[in-house]
């Protein structure tokens, strides 16, 4: 790993200084404007361009490359699965057949890190900047700590234990032990809690920028992250939190009933106009989303390993970069996974989230020109909408079958081809208001005893409701107009369903691995894609509720007894 020691160094690097753009343009670094913190910080307009280098450096996380760590979040689910057998980084992820060397798991530590290193030094600057209102000061520091919060929860899930370092350091400090999780989550909480106070963010959306319900949406989820995982007791560390799972619950569901209430955020009326490259930045259901440009190369990559499959001009010398609906197409949805829309006729989600097709491209133009549907391909009888999906021999199904739920246009049939593989600029929608109602009603239910009240009945149901998309006169289609797909009755409304629902809705949104892990439903869910998949997993539910620490941190530390491997590796 010898470009650990090169991502660790915490210089600051700003971007178009000095200002808060309300473009994607503050993602493009300037080269030559490199600084140190002791020259740099000196008054408003340079710490918010500090602020803006704390933002660049988390979509380090989503781009493509040898060791990408986005897949962490991704493959060895229930959703997705990477479909050839071999030994690269995408397989190794999906099959758990990693070790504590995978290059990808250390870039997901070191990156990470980074995020957390830059955003300590803006927040060792920040008070001793005079040249700058408090109302300034406070924003810059309650965006960083939001910042700061974010990556420490997303390690803190994946690793368990972490380094606990809040203190500015030119490097990552290999002296510094594991602190207990239940110490990381109250310094995730008092980042949180700064940020989400009155005053401190803006209430509306700004572009990427974090805003006052992002910071309580994130704090929300935090709570419901703690109360589920102690509940659950599959990661020992949990319960040495001092709270107990429903005083975690009572805060989470309090939080989600205030962004519910008060927030202005609402769903919009068509599923898929959430996710149209249009909308970026501009609905009222997104509440924060990490940004990504049209300049290149600033647009997405992680974008282009998901799409339909693609053959001739896709499957040329890098071709397959340069064909924006044709991702990969390794990564494929799971034949369970899509079991889960039992009402193919009229969910909207399912078709616009995977598509059961082959797309074919002219070998000399790149034009789409044929669309071919994967039961002809499979030789199975009917529409997709009446295949077995639990068909376990079913291996074109699984071959051809992937996501297309990020694109831009109104059909992925008329998909313009206007980028390229390094400047796609779909935007991670990293908190959306679907996401507030589900786990409103998740809250709910662990409150009263496994089981909705009408207001947890009622979010779920919008969502349902939504899910049914407007008829050709821009009027919602009622629940008598699509039998079979009715809404959710106390009753009918389990935690198992509601699981179900969160893939529904929120599938490729990198939240899978989390909600398995928190909820302690791994071994449940990958049961069932086992049973419908020749692509199999090797989860140990005695070690892969947690990664293993990165080998080389082991090695590098002055405090081996601090710097522990996780159990099982």
């Amino acid at each position: 790993m010898k470009s650990m020691n090169k991502i660790y160094k915490w210089a600051i690097v700003p971007l178009f200084a000095g200002v808060f753009l309300s473009s994607c343009d503050f993602l493009q670094e300037n080269p030559d404007s490199v600084y140190t913190d002791k020259n740099y910080y000196v008054d408003t307009k340079t710490l918010k361009a500090g602020v803006v280098g704390v933002y660049s450096k988390i979509i380090n996380l989503y781009v493509i490359n040898t060791d990408t760590p986005i897949f962490l979040t991704m493959l060895g689910t229930d959703e997705l699965c990477y479909r050839t057998a071999n030994t690269n980084v995408r397989s190794a992820v999906d099959r758990y057949t990693y070790t504590s060397s995978e290059g990808c798991i250390g870039e997901f530590w070191a990156r990470y890190y980074y995020v957390i290193g830059q955003a300590n030094v803006i927040l060792d600057a920040a008070p001793k900047i005079t040249d700058i209102t408090e109302k300034d000061r406070n924003q810059c520091m309650g965006e960083v700590r939001f910042l700061r919060a974010w990556s420490y929860f997303q390690l803190v899930q994946m690793f368990g234990d972490l380094p606990l370092i809040v203190n500015k350091t030119v490097e990552f400090d290999y002296t510094v032990p594991r602190s207990p999780l239940a110490d990381v989550y109250k310094q995730i909480i008092e980042d949180l809690e700064f940020a989400s106070a009155d005053g401190v963010l803006p209430t509306e959306i700004s572009d990427g920028h974090a805003n006052h319900w992002a910071a309580k949406t994130l704090l929300a989820k935090v709570y419901l992250t703690m109360a589920s995982a102690k509940k659950a007791a599959k990661v020992e560390g949990y319960a040495r939190i001092a709270e107990s799972s429903e005083d975690l619950y009572g805060k989470a569901y309090r939080l989600l009933g205030e962004i519910i209430d008060n927030s202005g955020r609402d769903l919009l009326p068509e599923y898929e106009d959430v996710f149209k490259i249009e909308n970026k930045n501009t609905n009222k259901e997104s509440i924060w989303e990490i940004q990504f440009s049209a300049t290149e190369p600033y647009g997405t990559q992680w974008s282009k390993e998901m799409g339909l499959a693609n053959a001739g001009y896709s499957q040329t010398a890098g071709g397959w970069r340069y064909c924006c609906l044709g991702g990969q197409y390794a990564i494929n949805s799971i034949p369970s996974f899509r079991g889960y829309y039992k009402h193919w006729t009229y969910d909207k989600r399912k078709n616009w989230n995977v598509m059961d097709s082959l797309l074919r491209y002219n070998a000399k133009t790149g034009e789409p020109t044929k669309i071919e549907p994967i039961s002809a391909l499979s030789g199975i009888k009917g529409t997709p909408a009446e295949t077995d999906y639990t068909l376990n021999n079913n291996t074109k199904l699984v071959n051809y079958s992937s996501a297309t739920k990020y694109r831009w246009g109104d059909s992925w049939r008329d998909y313009p081809m206007q980028y390229i593989y390094s400047n796609c600029p779909n935007n991670i929608i990293a908190l959306r208001f679907a996401d507030v109602l589900l786990m409103y009603a998740e809250a709910e239910m662990a409150l009263n005893g496994g089981k909705v009240k009408s207001t947890g009945l009622n979010a779920v149901n919008r969502i349902v409701q939504r899910a049914r998309g407007l008829n050709e006169s821009g009027v919602p289609i009622t629940e008598a107009e699509t039998p079979g797909f009715e809404n959710y009755t106390i009753e009918s409304l389990t935690f198992e369903e509601l699981m179900k629902e969160r893939s529904r809705e929120l599938c490729f949104e990198f939240w899978r691995r989390h909600d398995l892990a928190r909820t302690g439903m791994f071994e449940h869910f990958l049961k069932a894609r086992n049973e419908a998949n020749n692509i199999k997993t090797n989860f140990d539910p005695k070690k892969n509720y947690l990664l293993p620490v990165p080998q080389y941190e082991i090695d590098n530390s002055g405090n081996k007894a601090g710097m522990y491997q996780n159990p099982g590796y």
